[in-house]
């Protein structure tokens, strides 16, 4: 009689145990509360395109690009590339976010860069064409 009461009380403990979820009793400061107000922001204002393509870097330095496919009330889902599946990242979590560049803004950029080269050279030759002491 008290093996079965002891194999019963013994097996509800750990059931008990095994469906309770672990609670956190975190509570942000108000610079984190802020800081996550502001991610919230970005991810809001980023998704109002039809899936932007976003860099993620979190607190611990992992850095995650991909998709951003939707976002909610304490987190959002970044669809990865390269078929790697969904990734839930909630907002206390992330330290910044933001759009990567398009193929036309990277064109332009190196563009301007070229330009920029191009301008430099033609400077310093007409600088030193005027120069005559540089020149003899």
């Amino acid at each position: 009689m008290i093996r079965r009461l002891l194999s019963t009380v013994l097996i509800t403990t750990l059931l008990c145990l095994a469906n309770t979820a672990p609670l956190s009793a975190q509570t942000y400061t108000t610079a984190e509360l802020q800081k996550i107000a502001k991610v919230k922001q970005k991810v809001a204002k980023l998704s109002s395109a039809s899936k932007p393509q976003v860099i993620v870097w979190l607190e611990g330095g992992e850095e995650i690009k991909g998709y951003l496919s939707s976002f909610g009330e304490n987190s959002f889902v970044l669809e990865q590339k390269g078929h790697q599946g969904t990734t839930e990242i909630p907002y206390f979590q992330v330290k910044n976010i933001r759009k990567t560049l398009s193929t036309e803004q990277k064109v332009a950029m190196a563009g301007l860069m070229a330009g920029v080269g191009v301008g430099v050279l033609y400077g310093a030759a007409f600088l030193l064409s005027k120069c005559g002491p540089c020149i003899e």
